[in-house]
């Protein structure tokens, strides 16, 4: 039915135990296809509706009976409404986040576990930057096989989040996917494991797409398909299925195939740019995108024959471009795809714009996972919302000035230096335009003169990111709110190893000035606790609430906190901005007091 040889040599190999590729070069499942052939009816094969049971006559599972499935039917196959007409093309996508699991890794896991649970394997180990751990941890889940999963530290939330549900065991590994994957394989040989991930097997799996794509188009082939690497696996499997199909004689041509990276991730690439057939490991890897952040893609080679074998091409995208791609198709599909996945979208728009992909031609591009698997990098490059009270007056503020006339994404370096001294009101202005196409009024631009001239003050240069930071920051309390009433004349804290800190205030309410000092676990305790001290004769409040978020990095990267102040049965809230923790907390301390005189 099958037999596994050496991918590189063509020599047949003989394992004798779970672990399923070479130390060096990958191995590959030959199926008998003239014997699988002579015992289909394909007239009924080509009228029965796409799904992975379909497969199974073309899959290496010798027990069918037993196959790991959780009903798997095709992902969606959406002809594009207008980001295609956009970009000139005839646009298909192929939405592998409707998998079981969100991924596109389901389909290789339900035939790695399967040949797992057929072997006897007594438990499953891999390494995963997370939709595969995600997988594994799901279908081993069904079959009652433990599965052990080595991460590399930094793996999305969210991603980790299945694992945990699915009773995965996560052991996070200090260093790169690679160093993961080396663990990963000499436990599997010493503890006798089944060492699944990108292997032999797992291509078996990604091949189905391929097969569904055929199928839900009427057994028409598209000009290109465009698909991300990270292993290159799948991308392997998809120029795999694609030959099966073509050798048992259902389609008589192949499409293009088109692989994209990331520019911090694009082994791949560099071997295609440079016309070799040898991947050279990468010394680091730097990409937002996590599911194809790979030094030494595991199948690179088998990506490689894929491109070169169809007459593709390989090209890098930057981060940049990955983020307004993703943020494109979303606002243009309505699909909210992994930064990964959309890669293929900004892969496209350059072909396009370097006339590597003809006018009106089908284009193919494989979505391989759902947006929600990591939406922290949305995130990142999104405007924060205003946070308003319950009033109408608030959001009308907000609507009347213009607040949602502009960009609610900015794809930009964020640590590109906007203003190396204190910016004008007219800087300001031109620089919101030019950023965000965004219109504020002056009320509002001299609060965000007023935040980016005291982190000048305080010796810092201001990036994109500190701007950005700042309009958030003035955007957290839109009310109107009397500055005269309280203000901060001075601060000094005295704080040292392992003794309590003391903090000194000089404050000045309705132009008449009050001094308060405390003691405090911490500087921050003590100058709240100084504040309330010098406060304490005119305003009867408590502080209910504080909350402290780091914006960027560094050792320099802004400070936003947030306080919420308690005077009988009314509450204020205040929030400031600042390098500094302190003063970011006295501006907050300050916004709310005058709060109340509203």
């Amino acid at each position: 039915m099958y037999y596994l040889r050496d991918f590189v040599s063509k020599e047949p190999v003989h394992p004798d135990n779970l672990v399923f590729t070479g130390e060096t070069t990958p191995w590959e499942v030959v199926m008998d296809l003239d014997s699988i052939k002579s015992k289909m009816n394909l007239d009924y094969f080509r009228q029965a509706p796409p799904n992975l049971l379909k497969y199974l006559p073309l899959l290496p599972i010798e027990k069918q009976a037993e196959f790991i499935t959780l009903r798997e039917a095709a992902t969606p196959l959406l002809k594009s409404r207008k980001l295609g007409r956009n970009l000139g093309v005839e646009l298909y996508l192929k939405v592998e986040g409707k998998n079981p699991t969100g991924s596109f890794k389901d389909r290789g896991t339900a035939v790695e576990i399967s040949v797992a649970r057929e072997k006897g394997a007594k438990a499953i180990i891999l390494a995963s930057t997370g939709n595969m751990a995600a997988s594994c941890a799901c279908y081993a889940a069904a079959a009652g096989i433990p599965c052990f999963i080595m991460v590399p530290e930094g793996v999305p939330p969210g991603k980790l989040s299945q694992v945990l549900a699915f009773g995965g065991h996560i052991v996070q590994v200090k260093g790169t996917y690679n160093d993961a994957a080396d663990l990963a394989y000499k436990i599997a040989e010493e503890m006798g494991f089944y060492l699944a991930g990108d292997y032999a097997f797992r291509l078996e799996g990604a091949k189905t797409a391929a097969f569904e794509i055929i199928d839900q188009m009427l057994f028409q082939v598209p000009d290109y398909l465009v698909v991300p690497i990270g292993c290159g696996t799948n991308i392997g499997g998809y120029y795999k299925g694609f030959m099966d199909y073509y050798r048992l004689g259902l389609i008589d041509k192949l499409p293009r195939i088109i692989g994209v990276q990331a520019a911090g991730a694009q082994a791949v690439v560099n071997s295609f740019e440079q016309k070799t057939n040898k991947i050279e490991t990468l010394a680091s890897v730097n990409t937002l995108a996590s599911a194809i952040c790979v030094s030494n893609p595991l199948d690179g080679l088998k990506a490689l024959e894929a491109i070169n074998s169809t007459n593709g091409y390989a090209i890098s995208v930057t981060d940049n471009e990955i983020l307004a791609a993703q943020h494109r198709l979303a606002k243009e599909e309505g699909i909210f795809a992994e930064s990964s996945a959309a890669a293929t979208i900004a892969g496209i728009q350059k072909l396009i714009e370097q006339d590597k992909i003809e006018a009106h031609k089908k284009v193919l591009c494989v979505l391989t996972g759902d947006g929600l698997k990591d939406p922290q990098v949305v995130l990142k490059a999104a405007i924060k919302p205003p946070t308003i009270y319950p009033q109408t007056k608030d959001f009308l503020s907000l609507y009347e000035n213009g607040f949602f006339d502009g960009k609610s994404m900015v794809f930009v370096e964020k640590t590109d230096t906007l203003f190396a001294n204190s910016p004008s009101k007219a800087d300001i202005t031109r620089e919101l335009q030019n950023l965000f196409a965004a219109h504020y009024s002056d009320e509002y631009v001299d609060k965000i003169e007023l935040s980016l001239n005291k982190m000048v003050q305080k010796g810092k240069t201001i990036t994109i990111s500190d701007f950005q930071d700042s309009i958030q920051g003035v955007l957290e309390s839109p009310r109107h709110i009397k500055a005269d009433v309280f203000s901060v004349v001075d601060f000094f804290v005295d704080t040292a190893k392992d003794k309590k800190a003391n903090a000194k205030v000089k404050v000045k309410i309705n132009n008449t000035e009050y001094a308060g000092s405390a003691e405090g676990t911490g500087p921050v305790d003590a100058v709240i606790k100084a504040l309330t001290h010098a406060c304490h004769e005119t305003l009867l409040f408590k502080l209910v609430d504080y909350k402290v978020e780091i914006r960027g990095q560094g050792t320099d990267a802004n400070v936003y906190v947030e306080m919420k102040l308690q005077k009988d049965n009314g509450s204020s809230i205040g929030s400031g901005t600042s390098p500094d923790i302190i003063q970011a907390s006295i501006e907050a301390f300050a916004e709310a007091y005058n709060g109340f005189n509203v």
